[in-house]
């Protein structure tokens, strides 16, 4: 539940004035609701598209509905009608009551934004469950919606109980092991976000079982052979619009570093989206349940898990 320390109303009228922080802990007030607001992280997009609505979005990030990144349709970014880059003037452009950025945005541009007048906030890249809903909840405050935050917050408890029910019918010692890649390389450095999904999902993450990491805490094809892993999970976004998915996947079936390798031999190359390897928002749930599907399939007779709101 909410503490004062997180949001403080003037008064009982939600149009009064209120403070709240971000997860940085710097402290915003609001003399009301914001109502133009301005998103430039597809996370925070998909957040306040659930707590605020878009009636109160001024613009989403550029990867708005993008649907191998964002969750968001192309139906709601054409009913808020802007996307907007990292861009200062442009983002003073459209007269936002409200900037949400990510702690990646350089201290220059927050000062830049706060230098035009504007109320920033700032959204951090989560690396555990308990974490994303931290974000949710801090984001859901500083929107002025107090009790859809906790009515959202409770969903999402009770959606990984579900799916923590359900797992649990795979004994510890009957877990499977999956290497995910990305189209550089293998994926899933210890202690990142990816690595607690794949823990919620019950599934071993080969890539965090070898050490030390490689460049760019990527593993090596001799440490991939070395963990002999019963899956792939492969990539989807062609984020450069230069890479083939379809093409990468023959490039792993086909590398003879690969042959003997238990995900290769038995055929077990499994797609998962990028939107679920890269999610940053509530929507962690739908990621845990589509990496738990594509790795234990059988516990899911009523086939693949829907994104829900």
């Amino acid at each position: 539940m909410k503490s004062s320390s997180d949001v403080k109303p003037a008064g009982g009228n939600p149009e009064q004035s209120y403070s709240a922080k971000d997860d940085t802990g710097r402290i915003l007030v609001f003399k009301t609701k914001p109502c133009r607001i301005v998103s430039v992280t597809y996370g925070t997009d998909e957040i306040l598209k659930t707590l605020a609505g878009p009636e109160r979005i001024a613009a989403y990030s550029r990867h708005a509905g993008d649907p191998e990144i964002s969750f968001l349709s192309k139906e709601d970014v054409k009913r808020v009608g802007k996307k907007v880059e990292n861009n200062s003037e442009a983002i003073f452009a459209l007269h936002p009551d409200l900037v949400v950025i990510s702690t990646s945005t350089g201290a220059d541009e927050l000062r830049t934004l706060e230098s035009m007048g504007l109320t920033v906030y700032v959204a951090m890249s989560p690396k555990t469950y308990q974490e994303m809903r931290q974000k949710v909840r801090n984001l859901g405050l500083a929107a002025g919606e107090p009790q859809k935050t906790e009515d959202l917050l409770k969903r999402m408890d009770e959606r990984m109980a579900s799916l923590e029910k359900r797992l649990q019918a795979i004994p510890d010692d009957r877990r499977r092991t999956a290497v995910a890649f990305s189209m550089t390389g293998p994926m899933g450095r210890k202690g990142e976000l990816f690595d607690s999904m794949m823990k919620l999902a019950h599934v071993i993450n080969g890539a965090a079982t070898v050490h030390p990491l490689g460049i760019k805490g990527q593993i090596s094809k001799e440490q991939v052979v070395q963990v002999n892993p019963d899956m792939f999970l492969l990539p989807t976004w062609n984020y450069d619009k230069h890479s083939d998915p379809e093409k990468f996947a023959r490039e792993l079936m086909e590398d003879p570093a690969y042959r003997n390798v238990k995900a290769v031999k038995n055929r077990k190359m499994v797609y998962v989206s990028d939107r679920y390897r890269y999610v940053a928002s509530h929507h962690i749930v739908d990621a845990v349940e589509n990496i738990a599907y594509a790795v234990y399939p059988e516990l899911f007779p009523e086939g693949k898990p829907e994104d829900q709101e």
